[in-house]
């Protein structure tokens, strides 16, 4: 059976199709954990709709207004399945989705199973491809097992952290004590992706659009307002990640220390509003006291940042008020 954990907020006038992409999928062994995150519309009265139309839909609530990853792990916490597939209200699945899924997915003897998806932009109402996994990837490792250790090192830091384009396990998420942060955070599907890479033994790929991934105007990941600044805790929690075994942080010290110092912390401050710059730069420069104090990690982002990205934040300049001038 297969578990279906759908965090819902403020999606009434998607969550139908949502809903009606899973029950009319060809693979009808499945349990939908629908997951009302303190919505103030009318989704939550629609969720019951469902549920009281098929008994193999069931709705929490939430007592406030949690966010995404408190909302999957509620559901994981609740999931009988063997697989697990995560869905946003707001999206919906292919009708053979789960058959080829779990074809795959049995066969390989899979912990975790990635597949591709298909964009639709709201506006201006257009469908197109996101493609996570270029060809050379995807000519090297579709229809294979593998896991993190047969990747290129840059590659995992460019792969698609995203759950709703991956099929997992639940033993496997379950027996390494996998879930996402519970704050009310956003890119929190970070560490949850970073865990899972590092942690699967039997990882696979398969080259179909499965799901359908909807883009509106006002949701929170097209807008660059303050919730960018999660990011600056996310990164904590990616890093505590390698942290758990230090045999792969010093395999992945110069790439996870790019990643957050060049695609996100740099990537993030020219992405936001120009309100919010200056206010974002002194938060990153902020964060460089934990980088220093608490992971001790001073002489790793030296030899391992782009000198550029360290010069445009004043790095140097902070770590010397922190433990004296090392430049």
């Amino acid at each position: 059976m297969i578990s279906v954990i759908i965090p819902a907020y403020n999606v009434e006038d998607y969550i139908h199709v949502c809903l009606n992409s899973v029950l009319s999928q060809t693979y009808q062994d499945f349990e939908i954990i629908c997951i009302d995150d303190c919505s103030t519309d009318s989704t939550a009265e629609i969720l019951e709709y469902f549920a009281h139309k098929d008994s193999r839909i069931r709705v929490l609530k939430n007592d406030s207004n949690r966010g995404p990853g408190y909302s999957r792990n509620r559901g994981l916490d609740e999931a009988k399945g063997k697989y697990i597939s995560f869905l946003d209200g707001d999206d919906w699945l292919s009708p053979k989705s789960f058959e080829l899924l779990i074809e795959k997915a049995e066969k390989d003897n899979l912990d975790v199973l990635m597949f591709k998806n298909v964009v639709y932009y709201e506006e201006p109402r257009e469908f197109g491809r996101e493609e996570y996994y270029d060809m050379k990837f995807m000519n090297k490792f579709e229809n294979k097992v593998f896991n993190h250790w047969d990747l290129d090192k840059t590659k995992l830091f460019v792969m698609s952290n995203a759950p709703w384009n991956k099929f997992y396990l639940r033993s496997f998420l379950d027996e390494n004590k996998i879930r996402f942060p519970n704050e009310n955070l956003i890119h929190e599907d970070n560490p949850f992706f970073y865990k899972v890479i590092t942690s699967a033994k039997r990882v696979s790929i398969i080259d179909k659009y499965l799901h359908n991934r909807r883009r509106r105007p006002d949701s929170i990941m097209t807008l660059n307002n303050e919730r960018l600044f999660d990011n600056i805790d996310v990164m904590y929690k990616v890093l505590d990640v390698f942290f758990e075994d230090k045999k792969l942080y010093e395999y992945y010290k110069k790439e996870v220390l790019t990643y957050i110092f060049t695609s996100v912390f740099r990537g993030k401050y020219n992405q936001i509003e120009k309100r919010l710059k200056d206010k974002f730069y002194n938060a990153v420069q902020d964060s460089f006291k934990v980088y220093i104090e608490k992971y001790g990690i001073y002489e790793d982002i030296k030899e391992n940042v782009d000198e550029g990205v360290l010069e445009f934040f004043k790095f140097d300049d902070i770590a010397g008020e922190l433990i004296g001038d090392k430049s």
